[in-house]
């Protein structure tokens, strides 16, 4: 089979596509790489899955993000939409989406370990700094001692 492109300076490309090596069973390659379901997984999920795989014939890209998610994940995406929808109709949207994004951020903070020490120096005891920080001292003490 031949391919055959022109480009805009009016050349003409011709380029060969190289047929599979015989012998090679390329389909099962392309069943490894589907979504499946691990063997303990629960029967009510493996119907589910069943469902939406074979009846409404979803991608298996959509059926891995939907089955990554856990119960509690859901319950909190659907009263999410349940909330987004209340803050609609009081004309709280903008709002409601500018409040989802900072809970977002604070939620995800993360608590530091004692001993562990912030990258910026005015959280940490004494203001220690991280090795390696770059500042404006250690330019002017990298000059002075001619280490520049």
């Amino acid at each position: 089979m031949f391919l055959l492109l022109v480009d805009p300076s009016d050349s003409l490309i011709v380029a060969v596509k190289p047929k599979a090596p015989s012998g090679l069973d390329i389909d099962d390659d392309e069943e490894d790489l589907k979504f499946q379901l691990p063997q303990s997984t629960s029967q009510w999920k493996k119907k589910l899955y069943s469902f939406l795989l074979n009846r409404l014939k979803l991608p298996d890209i959509l059926l891995m993000a939907i089955f990554s998610l856990s119960l509690k994940a859901w319950i909190l995406v659907i009263l999410w939409f349940i909330l987004a929808h209340v803050a609609h109709k009081w004309d709280l949207g903008p709002l409601y989406i500018l409040g989802t994004g900072f809970c977002t951020i604070f939620l995800n903070l993360g608590r530091r370990q004692p001993g562990d020490v912030s990258a910026y120096s005015i959280f940490n005891e004494d203001f220690r700094e991280l090795p390696g920080t770059l500042n404006a001292d250690s330019i002017d003490k990298d000059i002075r001692t001619d280490q520049f």
